[in-house]
């Protein structure tokens, strides 16, 4: 493998002696750390089957785009080849790239103070992104309200066939309740095309995030950056605290105050909380299911994603009321 960074550093430095090191992220693409001369890099290969050019010009811009905006965190910054270029396209038809290491760690969700910064992070990003100048941009990357494009391999057929004959254990009952989260979906009245579009991260967890000193001070992996409803972003970091505080409305509050002091929203959109969350995880599920079929093993995360899913939608149907408020309150 290291033949293949030994090609893509010789695009980046002439005649240099690197090493490469592990990282703590990076399942969906090959990444690694790359030192050179004391100086870290992120060299990656990206997936072949979920970075196209268009969507790696998308991130080269939107990133472009936050380093140059005011803000509270820093983005990965491409760094140039010799060329000039942003980024390479090896020769089987693989991207490649290599970025700017931040510093940090990943953040922890167990307080309120750690959970309002969270808040005040997700909803500084989204204000950010509402400013984004996407104007006649012929790529968008993908909505998650498409969820069979979310993964090239995931169609209807496919997930279908998944379904059908799992290649591991899966509940009659996890089948059964994926399947009604998809006929209320495709039988929903609520019309998504009347919420406000922006581009979304898609991925704003904790585990995508840096801090230091206790602040968070870097967002990384731009994967899934796509037009979409501006709520998702909300939706899916919101889903994110419920998941990671075990439904602890104390904490829940302290997210949608920190994320209400940087972003407001419209009434309308909150009534779209539990349809947005049903199409998170239903894209999600389909993403597992479409990296199952490129040769990835998935039972973990496809397991773990669908119990998230199910208890998050109980907890929600059972503190809809609770939530509804302290939308209103936090986020008008």
């Amino acid at each position: 493998m290291n033949i293949r960074f030994d090609e893509i550093l010789s695009h980046y430095f002439k005649d240099t002696e690197y090493s490469l090191g592990a990282v703590p992220f990076g399942l969906t693409n090959m990444t690694k750390i790359l030192v050179i001369d004391g100086q870290r890099f992120i060299a990656r290969i990206y997936n072949r089957h979920l970075k196209t050019i268009d969507g790696i010009e998308l991130e080269c811009e939107v990133t472009a785009f936050l380093e140059g905006t005011p803000s509270s965190f820093q983005v990965p910054r491409f760094h140039r080849t010799i060329d000039g270029q942003n980024y390479l396209l090896l020769e089987d038809g693989t991207l490649a790239a290599i970025t700017s290491f931040l510093e940090g760690t990943v953040p922890q969700l167990h307080s309120v103070d750690r959970s309002m910064k969270f808040g005040q992070l997700v909803g500084e990003f989204s204000t950010r992104m509402q400013r984004f100048p996407i104007g006649k941009q012929v790529y968008r990357g993908i909505s998650f309200t498409k969820m069979y494009e979310i993964h090239p391999l995931a169609n209807q057929q496919s997930i279908k066939a998944f379904y059908k004959n799992s290649p591991f254990e899966l509940s009659v009952s996890k089948v059964t309740f994926y399947q009604k989260m998809i006929r209320e979906i495709e039988s929903s009245e609520l019309q998504l095309e009347v919420l406000p579009q922006q581009l979304v991260h898609h991925d704003l967890l904790i585990y995508n995030l840096l801090t230091q000193n206790e602040e968070i001070t870097g967002v990384l992996d731009f994967d899934f950056m796509g037009m979409d409803a501006a709520f998702m972003e909300f939706t899916i970091s919101f889903n994110h605290v419920v998941q990671e505080s075990q439904g602890s409305l104390e904490i829940i509050e302290s997210f949608l105050q920190g994320y209400g002091s940087e972003r407001k929203h419209l009434v309308l959109e909150f009534g779209y909380l539990p349809l947005l969350t049903k199409i998170y995880y239903i894209a999600v599920l389909h993403f597992y299911i479409g990296q199952h079929y490129a040769g990835a093993t998935i039972e973990h995360n496809f397991t773990f994603m669908i119990e998230q899913f199910e208890r998050n939608m109980n907890w929600l149907e059972k503190h809809n009321l609770e939530i509804q408020e302290l939308l209103n309150k936090y986020l008008v």
